[in-house]
């Protein structure tokens, strides 16, 4: 089944699919379902500048690319847009003036989870925490999962 493709690398699908071409084509058919609420979520989310939700879409979604092959998407990209948007949600919690225990909790469990990661990686992420590189990765991960998703039509076409 596996072609080179532009974006797609299906041998990991084939490899957890043992080689049935249907379990493969089911998993291709869902993951066709779930780009439109990933790239329209992204979207609608940039839009309302809502951090909270970019970042969840991008934890969601990495999963689900990595799986088609689209791993530099999933691991870096993906990766990135999630924590950049977790310090623009760290960003706005600090401008709130008077914080609720709710919002309080939220800038902890946000600001312990970025600094479990290495120092290198939380200065770039403050570095990069605007708006701009936010749209840069949705701009790139559209893109790509356009491109994705017609290799991937034509994988169902050939099958």
């Amino acid at each position: 089944m596996s072609n080179s493709f532009q974006e797609i690398d299906l041998t990991y699908l084939e490899s957890i699919a043992d080689g049935d071409v249907e379990i493969i084509k089911e998993l291709i058919i869902i993951f066709l379902e779930q780009v439109p609420e990933f790239t329209d979520g992204l979207n609608n989310s940039l839009s309302r500048k809502d951090w909270k939700g970019i970042a969840a879409l991008a934890h969601k979604a990495k999963s689900s690319v990595i799986s088609m092959g689209m791993n530099t998407l999933g691991n870096t990209d993906l990766k990135n847009l999630e924590l950049v948007a977790k310090q623009l949600r760290i960003n706005e919690l600090k401008q709130i003036q008077n914080p609720d225990s709710r919002e309080q909790e939220e800038l902890s469990q946000l600001t312990r989870g970025l600094e479990s990661y290495p120092k290198q990686r939380q200065n770039w992420v403050k570095e990069n925490a605007n708006e701009e590189t936010v749209v840069s990765i949705i701009n790139r991960f559209n893109k790509t999962c356009q491109t994705a998703c017609k290799e991937l039509k034509t994988v169902l076409e050939r099958n």
